[in-house]
């Protein structure tokens, strides 16, 4: 009697065990789909080799800059830091500009609209908003980096670093994501000839973000040095 109680056991446990394993792989079934199912059209443009490669061109033109920076001597890093105010203010960005451009020993406009071009060549025809964008960019990050939180740890402040150039291509991208719409309520001839009042005030913005892009990213690494880099004794 025992012998077959104990059976009876045994097998109401195999089958409980059973119900048990079946109930999770449905439930990771349906966590499967439930992911499946939050892929958005934003997530895949995000993730889609064209994208991906504008980021590329975006990174490219980041550190073309970082490396113009870097070679210059230190009269030269003090002129940067001063033409960086002059481009703040809007009566003598101009001029800033254009010494910005000899400093640097590059034409930044060339740069910015052969990286436009590449972009509008990647986005068109995309259905979705700039909301669903930044949204897709930040999951989309979210797998890529994980931030340190122990002092003077060189791992933490790499890290920190990445997500701060991490930022600095999403605020690039929302800048040539503004610029385009921008664009679009300026009339076809200024966007032809590129020239005209409406076609310069978008230009002037677009320099101003991308100008921004640039100081945050500064501000950025210098949080990061204070917080994970060597404490000067």
């Amino acid at each position: 009697m025992k012998k077959m109680n104990l059976g009876f056991i045994m097998v109401g446990l195999v089958f409980l065990i059973s119900i048990s394993v079946l109930s999770c792989q449905a439930d990771e079934a349906d966590d499967y789909f439930q992911q499946a199912e939050d892929v958005t059209a934003a997530d895949l443009f995000i993730a889609s080799e064209a994208y991906q490669n504008l980021q590329k061109e975006i990174r490219k033109g980041i550190r073309r800059r970082r490396n113009a920076i870097n070679e210059l001597s230190s009269e030269g890093k003090e002129q940067y830091h001063q033409l960086k105010k002059q481009l703040l203010n809007s009566e003598t960005r101009m001029e800033a500009r254009v010494q910005l451009n000899i400093l640097l020993k590059y034409d930044e406009r060339t740069e910015r609209n052969r990286i436009f071009s590449i972009f509008q060549e990647v986005y068109e025809g995309v259905d979705v908003t700039r909301l669903e964008l930044i949204r897709a960019r930040q999951k989309y990050q979210m797998h890529k980096i994980v931030i340190g939180t122990r002092a003077e740890d060189p791992e933490a402040l790499e890290n920190c670093n990445k997500k701060c150039d991490g930022d600095m291509e999403q605020g690039v991208t929302n800048c040539y994501e503004i610029f385009n719409t921008c664009l679009e309520n300026v009339p076809a001839k200024e966007k032809l000839y590129q020239e005209g009042p409406r076609y310069e005030a978008c230009v002037d913005s677009h320099d101003f973000c991308l100008d921004c892009c640039y100081f945050d990213l500064t501000g950025c690494q210098d949080a990061c040095q204070a917080a994970y880099g060597k404490k000067e004794k």
